[in-house]
């Protein structure tokens, strides 16, 4: 059974090499969490070069091979990866299947939307409109009201 802090924090392998972590979260690592769930990959897998290419698409800055190894050695150490036999190509096993999709939906579906929908600069009128936006002003509203009676009464 894999746990979150496995993937996500810094852990040795099997024989004792470091491992970094896939922060969750980071740009990057969603970056790559989406670059190598592409349907694409099933049956000939990726390489490096592939991964430069689809990982420059999907940041904002430079990606280089350099990083590409490196992060292909993060993802092979946490057993996400595997290599092909006879190439320097990679699959997802299905651990990596799992870790990828989760970490992609849970950023995508939930995390974007939700800071989004709690961000204090939303406009009013689309405030209103999202039920989350609405309980998190009115929660941030009483919390604000809580903290200034506990200081007045101090």
């Amino acid at each position: 059974m894999v746990t979150l802090n496995q993937v996500t924090r810094p852990s040795l392998t099997d024989d004792g090499q470091r491992t970094p972590a896939l922060r969750f979260g980071d740009p990057r690592v969603t970056a790559l969490m989406a670059a190598i769930i592409g349907f694409c990959h099933l049956l000939a897998g990726f390489d490096n070069k592939t991964l430069t290419e689809l990982m420059a698409s999907l940041l904002d800055t430079t990606y280089t091979s350099r990083q590409a190894t490196y992060d292909l050695r993060r993802l092979r150490r946490k057993k996400l990866i595997e290599r092909l036999p006879h190439s320097n190509r990679y699959q997802l096993t299905t651990l990596g299947r799992r870790v990828a999709v989760l970490f992609t939906k849970a950023h995508g579906r939930i995390l974007a939307p939700a800071l989004t929908a709690t961000d204090p600069a939303l406009p009013d009128n689309l405030a209103k409109r999202h039920p989350l936006a609405t309980a998190w002003r009115t929660l941030d509203r009483e919390l604000d009201r809580f903290i200034t009676a506990g200081l007045a009464a101090a």
